[in-house]
């Protein structure tokens, strides 16, 4: 029996290495994705509340029966950070009142979709749903992330991927996103000095060479 359990195992783990993505060009580590087909909404919400609702990972969407569930890497976690503190100088600068979000999670159940996104901000007032969602994403494939949020109206998308941000914005019929060289919903961000603070390595450096440039703007 023992030795049985031990074969298990190690087959176990020897699938995962097989499944683990490879490190890109550059040596980063990805995140992992796995998707499910043919789940419904009820069992949806049931995995989620039985992993519970404070867990630190993995992340859920959730789109018409397909379920992603994604694991991220340290790199991952890296960008958002650099991205959320950099956007926290930036709202401070421009004296706009938001209420951060987070990775809160998100659902409707009647378009049956959910979303947990890395970073989110309600511009101005609270809100049912964020105005601004901010995706990292060193790699592709899974559930359609624009389609998710299209299904809860979210005016803009940022995804970072490549090096570099991705700008979505919502058409005004609500029917599907457009791409944009700069955000429409802050138009003064400098969209190129935030690119080039998150490729910083140093935590310290990034944040006082983003502050400099928002100050160089006035």
């Amino acid at each position: 029996m023992v030795e049985s359990l031990l074969t298990v195992q190690n087959e176990s783990r020897a699938l995962a290495e097989m499944l683990r993505p490879k490190p890109l060009a550059d040596g980063t580590v990805p995140e992992e994705r796995l998707i499910i087909c043919g789940l419904s909404w009820q069992r949806y919400l049931d995995l989620d509340k039985a992993l519970g609702d404070d867990r630190p990972g993995p992340r859920f969407y959730y789109l018409e029966g397909e379920l992603e569930i994604m694991t991220t890497s340290n790199e991952h976690e890296r960008i958002k950070k650099w991205i959320g503190d950099f956007m926290a100088d930036y709202f401070l600068e421009t004296d706009m009142d938001v209420m951060p979000r987070g990775q809160a999670t998100m659902r409707k159940s009647l378009k049956e979709a959910g979303a947990e996104p890395d970073e989110s901000w309600c511009l101005g007032e609270e809100k049912e749903f964020p105005d601004l969602v901010l995706e990292i994403a060193l790699t592709s494939g899974g559930v359609s992330k624009l389609e998710v949020y299209r299904r809860f109206q979210v005016p803009e998308i940022w995804f970072w991927r490549r090096n570099a941000v991705e700008i979505f914005a919502l058409r005004q019929d609500g029917s599907a996103y457009d791409q944009f060289p700069q955000s429409r919903l802050l138009p003064q961000l400098d969209v190129a000095l935030l690119e080039r603070c998150v490729r910083i390595a140093s935590w310290r450096e990034a944040r006082r060479t983003f502050r400099t440039g928002l100050g160089a703007r006035k």
